[in-house]
């Protein structure tokens, strides 16, 4: 089932005068293009329409990971010689394999591979650079964030480059969360803190000034002027108000750029929200699982619209749509990855919400494996005239990037359910695994976004 959608959308931007309308639209935009969509979907794992799909024995799933370690073996080996670019193709031909996708020009994705280490390598040493302090862990959940948002700008035709503002926003991530997430701020210093900056992001400094730019150093927490309730929590406050310098950099406030300024509100205003899923069993208090969906979808689609105007600068509602969609998509396979630690903390989300109730985690992952195998009808965009990768299917680069994303996702579900094995059907685990390219004893132990950012950290082609 497809979600009806506009083909005209590909040419009106969205953009709005004040916030309120901003986020009124937003929301009815969000609704068509995640919930409803999710709604629609089956909750098991038969009758998937999608040409990618392929079911493996366990005979071929080991063939397959003993091919992995033949070319990790010789990928190692081979990596600082002349023979580094022939392993890159053959690296290549086995992901389609992996993935059951139509073969590209090695030459396109070569270039993009390149462009992919160099701003992974940049990234990791820029985030160094501000913050000597940070640990890899927290700049690892930043990259992966970061590799989205360069899949983003290949689907949009847009150079690949990590911009201040794309610097800023990726870090915004661990340094919120960090602040967020401690025990030792107390309730009222964070709902102090997110109307402060909720108002930095939307409105900006009282004395702010568009021909001035941030250096990249820390700033002066001296110079913050917070309440006194936020003070002893300046430091880390400001490194959050510097990467919203960072954005600034890049664009300019009080201008045609505003909506730049909305979509981040937005993503504050959805992370305040999900508040509302930490259940307190003191008092009784649970969400509903209503009230889950909603947060899931706002959060996660509002992070990825946030990604796409300071890629760009101003989105189209085509590309809000299919960024609504994506984003809610990648939120619930976070959401799958973080059972074991939700629940240890009373986070409620679909998942977890699922097993409080008493219930498998069968239905919301086929629903999930199934929202990812639907095809939306807005993964083409009126500019993705890159050139062909496959004269035969007549597949663009930037669709084939759409189809390694959509893999890539199912591929980390299959990953995180391997791990959480006990909360499955005996039957439905056993069907869900034929899904997986490789054997799950192994995919459950390997840590794949680990091994991704090792693979591009050293730089193995």
């Amino acid at each position: 089932m497809e979600v009806p959608f506009n083909s005209t959308d590909n040419n009106i931007f969205f953009e709005f005068d004040t916030y309120e309308e901003f986020t009124k639209e937003r929301v009815k935009l969000n609704y068509e293009h995640t919930l409803k969509l999710w709604y629609s979907r089956p909750t098991d794992l038969s009758n998937i329409d999608n040409r990618f799909i392929q079911q493996r024995t366990r005979q071929q799933q080991r063939a397959t990971l003993r091919k992995i370690k033949v070319f990790y073996f010789c990928s190692k080996l081979f990596k600082r010689t002349c023979l580094k670019k022939k392993m890159y193709s053959k690296g290549t031909r086995l992901c389609n394999d992996i993935f059951n996708m139509s073969s590209v020009r090695d030459e396109s994705l070569y270039e993009i591979y390149q462009s992919v280490v160099r701003s992974t390598i940049g990234f990791l040493n820029k985030g160094k650079r501000y913050d000597p302090a940070i640990n890899f862990d927290e700049l690892f959940k930043a990259g992966r964030l970061l590799w989205t948002m360069i899949a983003i700008q290949v689907e949009f035709n847009v150079p690949l480059a990590i911009s201040d503002s794309l610097f800023g926003y990726t870090m915004l991530y661990p340094y919120t969360d960090d602040f967020v997430d401690s025990t030792s701020v107390s309730q009222e210093a964070k709902k102090e803190f997110a109307r402060i900056f909720h108002n930095r992001l939307l409105i900006g400094e009282s004395n702010y000034d568009p021909k001035s730019r941030f250096d990249g150093k820390q700033s002066k927490v001296t110079e913050l002027q917070l309440p006194l309730l936020l003070q002893p929590y300046a430091d880390k406050i400001g490194k959050i108000f510097d990467m919203v310098k960072f954005v600034e950099n890049d664009w300019a406030r009080r201008g045609e750029h505003e909506c730049v300024y909305m979509s981040l509100a937005t993503i504050h205003d959805s992370q305040i929200k999900s508040t509302l899923q930490h259940a307190r069993p003191r008092d009784g208090y649970a969400p509903t699982m209503a009230q889950i969906e909603q947060v899931s979808a706002d959060k996660g689609g509002a992070s990825l619209i946030a990604a796409g105007f300071l890629i760009e600068g101003h989105l189209t509602w085509a590309k809000m749509a299919y960024l609504e969609y994506l984003g809610f998509g990648m939120q619930l396979v976070d959401d799958l990855q973080d059972v074991p630690l939700d629940m240890e903390n009373d986070h409620r989300t679909i998942f977890t919400q699922s097993i409080a109730d008493g219930q498998t985690l069968d239905e919301p992952t086929a629903r999930l494996i199934q929202y990812w195998y639907c095809v939306p009808a807005y993964e083409k965009f009126a500019d993705n005239y890159l050139v062909l990768s496959d004269a035969e299917t007549d597949a663009t680069l930037a669709n084939y990037v759409y189809i390694l994303i959509m893999k890539s996702c199912v591929l980390l579900i299959l990953e995180a359910a391997s791990r959480l094995q006990k909360y499955y059907s005996k039957e439905f685990f056993r069907e869900l695994m034929t899904f997986n390219p490789l054997p799950h004893k192994f995919l459950r132990r390997v840590g794949i976004e680990n091994k991704v950012m090792g693979v591009l950290r050293d730089q193995w082609f």
